[in-house]
């Protein structure tokens, strides 16, 4: 963050681990020994993202922070057998923007090292793309929108009273944006 008074301003980039959209258990009969059972998970790979945010700090201890992040990551199926194995698919892409505004408490408020955690409200937009190359439907007719929570922590290194690099961890805890009625 750069900080002009009680306002920051800061931008950033890292991985987003996306948790599952979909978990089906199915049960497969082969006519051979007892029925088998599997189970599909639809999740999304690992991709870096950016960020962007804009804070006010209330008092000593608190702030208010409003952070958009953005990320491309293609969608992957994986099927997963009785002994965990599984093979993953490449899909269709999805794109998600996030909006938090957390309240944020500082742990501590001098010194060059400083901890804080966060916690408030979310909205996640998805939108689905086709797979590349093909002219298939996309995902969903227009963009999803969930709403959740963000909570998570971080440490910054303060340079100066200006500047300051920040490592930050947040989960962000939306419903899915796949409908049961999306898969037969």
């Amino acid at each position: 963050p750069i900080a002009a008074n009680d306002w920051s301003v800061g931008v950033g980039t890292g991985p987003f681990v996306f948790g599952d959209f979909l978990e089906r258990r199915v049960r497969v009969v082969t006519g051979e020994g007892p029925p088998a059972f599997t189970t599909v998970v639809l999740s999304a790979a690992t991709r870096a993202g950016g960020s962007v945010d804009i804070g006010r700090r209330i008092h000593d201890r608190w702030a208010v922070r409003l952070e958009g992040t953005f990320t491309n990551a293609p969608l992957r199926l994986e099927q997963k057998n009785a002994s965990g194995d599984g093979n993953e698919l490449n899909g269709a892409d999805l794109d998600v923007t996030t909006f938090m505004l957390p309240l944020v408490f500082r742990i501590n408020r001098n010194g060059a090292i400083r901890f804080h955690v966060m916690a408030g409200p979310a909205l996640a937009l998805y939108r689905g793309n086709a797979p590349a190359g093909e002219a298939s439907e996309p995902l969903f007719e227009e963009t999803q929108k969930e709403i959740g929570g963000a909570f998570g922590g971080g440490v910054g290194w303060w340079l100066s009273d200006q500047f300051a690099i920040e490592g930050n961890i947040t989960d962000i805890i939306t419903t899915s944006p796949f409908e049961r009625e999306d898969f037969s």
